[in-house]
């Protein structure tokens, strides 16, 4: 298959994110920045550079990707207005085309899905840090403002995604973008920079397999189901209700959407041996058992937990047999399980409604990884997780529905993701925003937007 790198090829050990905002709004001057973005790169990705005898891209899968965010087309989120909702659940509404109002972006519109990140239980995690903070239960306008500063910081124009499966690669594109790109052109790192960093034994920092259904049997046995799915033009046809029209522009085909969130994750209360959960059955589980049955696959094997007696499940092609683990672990929550209506109230159904989704339209790319910070007062060492996925659709069939109208609602499955659930999960959110990754290009990142 032809892979795309930094989507479709498999994740590399270790990546560096550099968020970016360009503190002018002249188009030439953008442009140039992008052309030398993209010189760099071209520069340090040579396919013959070498180290320690092996190619940089073809040994080392050193790759540069680079993703455009909200503020580079409308501006920061306080002065970009109200923005019209569109539910998650399609047919929940029609997206209205905006035109970009920086660097003279006249005959280009912002990217259909490209909008401010709306998942639910970050707001909640907000005011609970705004509360610690003031020392007292905050108002609900001061959480709303709290809430907003917090997305608003998030953002930023631009995100530089390097990998390669060596730190120093990584270490020395950022060098070489930070003194030939960042510095001369007077760009302002929009958060600090984030680095990724792999066990050395495949698993995540809770312990785990990253899940084998990830598309991956799908990328090498139906590449162009998996393209649908991934890829621009989003197939607006499959989903009831949608208007054939409502996608973007044919000039944007074969872009992608990315969502970057960053997760703490609680590793001690993971790890307690009094760590429990309840199921829907309410039976409790503990320690090992519990954390096998939260996540759906045992951790020794990797192999899926059956939701009715427990056995260990063998694998099946695209991971079929998740449909099979606990109604409330993670892996069936994320994917939804079988098809089963949704029944209102609940947006945009009204009480006594249904709707039936076929969950294999509800699909993403995850690539990401673990993340450590030192605190330099204390020497404590903070871990959680780097999460990145491409979509067609972030709000409909990607990252939005399935945070929002899976893991997070109490009307699916009759219970919280133990993850990610705000009151007794491991994960919280401490960052998170979109991007769109344009086609591939031949001049430079973007050059579609100024065509």
């Amino acid at each position: 298959m032809n892979l795309r790198p930094g989507i479709d090829t498999p994740p590399p050990a270790n990546f560096i994110f550099v968020k970016l905002n360009l503190p002018f709004n002249d188009r030439d001057k953008c442009i140039q920045v992008l052309k030398d973005i993209e010189r760099v790169g071209r520069e340090a990705m040579d396919p013959e550079r070498t180290l320690d005898d092996r190619k940089v891209v073809e040994g080392w899968a050193l790759n540069l990707l680079v993703g455009f965010g909200l503020p580079f087309f409308l501006g920061p989120l306080e002065q970009r207005g109200t923005e019209e909702p569109v539910q998650n659940f399609p047919p929940g509404g029609v997206f209205k085309p905006r035109m970009p109002t920086r660097f003279g972006i006249a005959n280009r519109h912002v990217p259909l899905y490209l909008r401010t990140m709306n998942a639910d239980g970050d707001r909640l995690f907000v005011g609970r840090r705004l509360a610690k903070e003031l020392g007292r239960d905050p108002k609900p306008e001061e959480i709303d403002q709290a809430y907003r500063d917090w997305l608003s910081k998030c953002e930023s124009d631009l995100i530089l995604y390097i990998e390669a499966n060596n730190q120093f690669l990584c270490s020395d594109l950022l060098d070489r973008l930070q003194n030939q790109v960042v510095e001369p052109h007077g760009l302002k790192l929009a958060c600090p920079v984030d680095d990724s960093f792999g066990r050395g034994d495949g698993r995540d920092l809770i312990g785990w397999h990253d899940p084998k259904s990830n598309m991956d049997d799908v990328i090498a046995s139906n590449p162009q189901q998996y393209r649908l799915k991934i890829y621009l033009p989003h197939p607006a046809p499959y989903f009831p209700g949608e208007p054939m029209w409502n996608r973007d522009a044919t000039y944007y085909d074969g872009g992608t959407y990315m969502v970057h969130r960053k997760y703490v994750e609680n590793l001690g209360k993971w790890n307690s041996p009094d760590f429990t959960i309840t199921d829907n059955y309410g039976r409790t589980f503990k320690g090992d058992e519990a954390r096998n049955r939260a996540i759906g696959r045992d951790q020794q094997t990797g192999k899926v937990i059956a939701g009715d007696n427990g056995r260990l499940l063998e694998p099946e092609p695209d991971a079929a047999e998740a449909h099979l683990a606990p109604l409330d672990s993670h892996i069936l929550q994320a994917r939804g399980g079988y098809p089963a209506p949704f029944k209102g109230p609940f947006p945009p159904l009204k009480t006594g409604e249904t709707n039936l989704f076929h969950i294999q339209d509800i699909r993403i790319r995850r690539r990401g990884g673990n993340w450590r910070q030192i605190d330099p007062a204390t020497g404590r060492q903070t871990f959680g997780l780097h999460f990145v996925c491409f979509q067609n659709n972030i709000q409909q069939t990607g990252f939005e529905f399935i945070n929002n109208i899976w893991l997070l609602n109490p009307l699916f499955r009759l219970n919280h993701d133990h993850l990610l659930d705000p009151d007794h999960g491991i994960g919280e959110p401490v960052a998170g925003s979109y991007y769109f990754i344009p086609p591939q290009h031949r001049e430079y990142a973007g050059e579609v937007f100024f065509v």
